[in-house]
């Protein structure tokens, strides 16, 4: 058992909901791994220009597209 299903149930949150069940999908997966590579190489790209108002934009801007992007 992994570190959130461990906190789903501590909390209560049931885990036949439709939201959970997409979470546990290959399609979800590969997804979370594309995100994982936009970041580690927008970070790169943040710490290349070092301007504190890019970062702070382009942080928000990738945090928006991260969610869009993890969205069924």
């Amino acid at each position: 058992m992994n570190i959130i299903e461990k906190i789903c149930k501590y909390l209560g949150i049931p885990q036949d909901t439709e939201e959970y069940k997409w979470s546990r999908t290959r399609a979800y997966q590969l997804r979370v791994e594309f995100i994982k590579d936009i970041w580690i190489g927008s970070g790169l790209i943040m710490l290349a220009i070092a301007q504190p108002a890019f970062i702070l934009a382009f942080s928000l801007f990738l945090t928006f597209l991260s969610f869009a992007f993890l969205e069924k």
